[in-house]
């Protein structure tokens, strides 16, 4: 728990440091960018942090292709 809080504080200083330095510069659209990325790490370290189960991008993948797997390797037999 204390590593989760850990994680959120620094994300924090970060955004805190980077946010107005892009405000200056008037790109909207690296401050969202840059916002929702840094929202996306936060919750996957917080999570990895908390030990919930953080499926891998890898699953998904071997989920799309293995039928289209299984149906190629049908003709070469």
């Amino acid at each position: 728990m204390v590593l989760a809080v850990a994680f959120l504080i620094i994300a924090i200083i970060v955004a805190l440091i980077f946010i107005p330095k892009l405000k200056k510069q008037q790109d909207r659209k690296a401050v969202v960018v840059f916002t929702i990325l840094l929202l996306i790490g936060t919750a996957l370290n917080m999570g990895i942090a908390l030990k919930v189960h953080i499926p891998s991008p890898l699953d998904l993948i071997t989920f799309i292709f293995t039928p289209i797997r299984d149906y190629i390797v049908s003709f070469t037999k």
